[in-house]
């Protein structure tokens, strides 16, 4: 039986995964390293393939796996990233994943946790001639920001015991993505002061803990771990495992 997620709920327990880029095996292999039964929802963050040029891409490529494993009885929620904006068929993402609302970007509540989900778009400059002049990233993110600044300022968002930024790519590293995720997402973070931000893209594990210039620790999952989480209204707990069963992070925000 599907279950729908639940806003009112007084906990929740999610899991993410990201940069799968179609490897069904790995994905399989990640899903088995949790509890379906107390996974209220999956987080896909981004680059669950490495282009989109028909729709047989979406369902070969991770969403038969996924329907077949859990997404007939659990909830997902999806990230854009940088390759899902590739291919023919990229103009049909928002049909497909995110129908009902007005961006590709959005917030949801569930349990004590606002989540923001950002779409951080190509990680190359619109100028590169792989877009072909067709692009124009920069601009959007800009766009987004305004909306970002808005949503920080929100009731929702400001009221919710626990608050979780999520974005394919992270404000780490000196390519075009990333310093733009830097310059226009993260001085409006820094103010907000989220208590967590959840990445993906580098095909690496990265903690980076709360520092006095950014007060909240940003996590880069891999591209062969699943990070899970469990939150109440007092704590969040957070644990990253990888494909061979080993964990890679630990730790939890509590509040008084």
């Amino acid at each position: 039986m599907f279950k729908t997620s639940d806003p009112g709920d007084n906990s929740v327990s999610f899991a993410m995964v990201n940069d799968i880029h179609g490897k069904n095996d790995v994905l399989t292999n990640l899903v088995s390293k949790c509890d379906l039964k107390k996974t209220d929802f999956f987080l896909f963050n981004g680059d669950m393939v490495s282009v989109f040029n028909e729709e047989n891409h979406i369902f070969d490529g991770f969403m038969d796996t996924a329907t077949k494993l859990f997404a007939s009885e659990i909830p997902m929620y999806y990230t854009r990233g940088n390759h899902e904006t590739r291919g023919a068929f990229a103009t049909e993402f928002q049909r497909y994943f995110s129908p009902k609302e007005e961006n590709i970007y959005y917030t949801f509540r569930q349990g004590p946790i606002c989540f923001v989900i950002l779409d951080t778009g190509e990680d190359k400059p619109d100028s590169d001639i792989e877009y072909a002049g067709i692009t124009v990233y920069d601009e959007y993110r800009t766009e987004q920001a305004e909306w970002l600044r808005q949503v920080l300022n929100s009731k929702e968002y400001k009221e919710a015991p626990f608050k979780i930024v999520v974005a394919h790519i992270p404000p780490i590293g000196g390519w075009h993505g990333n310093l733009e995720v830097e310059q226009k997402f993260m001085p409006l973070l820094r103010d907000a002061k989220p208590d967590v931000m959840l990445c993906g893209h580098l095909h690496r594990f990265i903690h980076q803990d709360a520092t006095v210039q950014t007060p909240f620790p940003i996590i880069v999952n891999s591209n062969t771990a699943v990070l899970k989480a469990t939150a109440d209204p007092k704590e969040l707990k957070i644990e990253v495992v990888d494909v061979d069963g080993k964990v890679l992070d630990q730790f939890s925000i509590k509040k008084p």
